[in-house]
């Protein structure tokens, strides 16, 4: 064979292996990019960030009216299909800001049409901007093709796989996580008391909102009411002995009030855990994981309040715009300032 020859050879099997790695690529569809996707079930099996950034282009807005968001404060444990007459998808992910959320929301605003946005407060949401990691690409969406990106996802999805039952992601499939696998001989006082004393002593930079954080929030807040989309929010519920801590305390108060200025009291649900009311929550060390994250029954007592305040917001299906009725702020206004 002349050096020709060969040189054509290659180059011809290279491009037949390109085509075929494409064409099973597309076949596959690990994203449900390609189709409608109804009525499909995905799950988030590795790269969580980017994995549910792709479903934000078509899964997501064609199988759900809504969308929690969040970090992994809103994930671990809080399967959303326990929120009644709707159909949510957690969209919070580990360890994410909001410029990563709104990088995905944004997709969901424009392809998608959901009724109901629910977002989780916890101070690491709005304490750093800009994408935190190498996912959340925009490349990415054409990298599910023919790029490193699918190649890295599928070494991490085999993986996963090979964990069998104990995998974080196992029950994605509306992208909740649940690490029950976890809990044997697990102590939740003692990892609550552990986190308590870092975040008591080094809670100096916690708290605090990076402006152009602050900013995306506020811009994505607004985005969603332009669409007359039902916001509910909600500030995750620390244990009240960390609450209530002569240095936790005031801190949380400053950073609560700042991201209050982003809602609207008038037309957003709004609900604070951190209220005495809701002390059979934060009371229990049996409703946590730790400090950061419910276990299944705290997770659970959530969902009753958010189905309780959901059940008396209206939606007027002969306008054209969604209307809500009995909508409140929890605490008078005076107690936020």
């Amino acid at each position: 064979m002349t050096s020709r020859k060969f040189l054509f050879t290659s180059l011809y099997v290279a491009i037949s292996l390109f085509i075929i790695f494409i064409f099973i690529n597309f076949s596959l569809n690990e994203f449900g990019l390609f189709g409608d996707g109804k009525d499909k079930k995905y799950r988030v099996y590795a790269l969580e960030k980017s994995s549910k950034y792709l479903f934000s282009f078509n899964y997501i807005p064609n199988n759900f009216n809504g969308i929690l968001v969040g970090s992994s404060s809103s994930s671990l444990m809080m399967d959303t299909k326990n929120i009644k007459n709707n159909k949510i998808y957690n969209l919070s992910m580990n360890g994410a800001n909001i410029s990563e959320i709104k990088k995905v929301v944004d997709n969901i605003l424009k392809f998608g049409d959901i009724k109901t946005f629910i977002i989780s407060f916890v101070p690491s949401l709005t304490k750093t901007s800009g994408m935190k990691s190498g996912q959340i690409n925009s490349k990415e969406y054409y990298g599910t093709l023919q790029s490193d990106f699918v190649i890295r996802y599928y070494y991490y999805k085999f993986k996963a796989l090979r964990k069998g039952n104990k995998d974080i992601f196992y029950s994605s499939y509306n992208g909740y996580t649940d690490n029950s696998f976890a809990l044997k001989n697990h102590n939740p006082t003692k990892e609550i008391n552990r986190e308590h004393h870092s975040l008591i002593t080094d809670n100096d930079s916690y708290f605090d909102i990076d402006n152009i954080a602050f900013n995306q929030l506020n811009e994505m807040l607004k985005k969603v009411r332009e669409k007359n989309i039902q916001i509910f929010a909600y500030y995750y519920p620390f244990p009240k002995r960390l609450y209530e801590h002569v240095e936790f305390n005031p801190k949380y108060r400053l950073y609560k009030n700042k991201i209050d200025s982003t809602l609207d009291m008038k037309e957003d649900i709004v609900v604070n855990f951190n209220q005495d009311k809701y002390d059979y929550i934060r009371d229990i060390d049996e409703n946590y994981f730790n400090t950061h994250h419910l276990s299944k029954s705290g997770a659970s007592k959530i969902f009753k309040v958010i189905n309780n305040k959901l059940k008396n917001n209206t939606f007027n299906v002969n306008t054209n715009k969604d209307t809500f009725q009995n909508i409140k702020y929890e605490e008078p206004f005076e107690k936020r300032k």
